[in-house]
């Protein structure tokens, strides 16, 4: 349960610091060199997000995919729209509430015994 907490932690917040960022890493090839533009702030989120990445690996071999692919997503949606909200004053409408409804009930009906 630790490990999952931790990755719903460090998911949430990885995605948090990119959005942050406010800006795409940006990578190619450039007169036959490679180049690859990264701010520091993403370069923190994904190193977040790897590591939520990694206590993922952890909790997927330990546990049913039916039941913590959708759970754990359904977390993620409703915190990462919540913190849109607060945050980053993101618009919520009619349609956010709805689909975080759905995607709640959609867990729970997933896993009625």
């Amino acid at each position: 349960m630790k490990n999952f907490i931790a990755y719903i932690f460090f998911t949430v917040l990885g995605l948090f610091l990119m959005k942050l960022s406010g800006q795409p890493i940006k990578f190619g090839i450039n007169e036959g060199s490679f180049f690859l533009n990264i701010g520091t702030k993403m370069l923190l989120a994904l190193l977040v997000y790897g590591i939520s990445f990694i206590l993922w690996t952890g909790i997927v071999v330990k546990n049913d995919l039916s039941f913590i692919v959708p759970f754990s997503s359904a977390i993620v949606n409703v915190l990462s729209v919540i913190l849109g909200v607060l945050i980053f004053r993101e618009y919520l409408n009619t349609y956010k509430i709805i689909g975080i409804a759905m995607a709640i009930i959609g867990v729970v009906l997933m896993n009625y015994k």
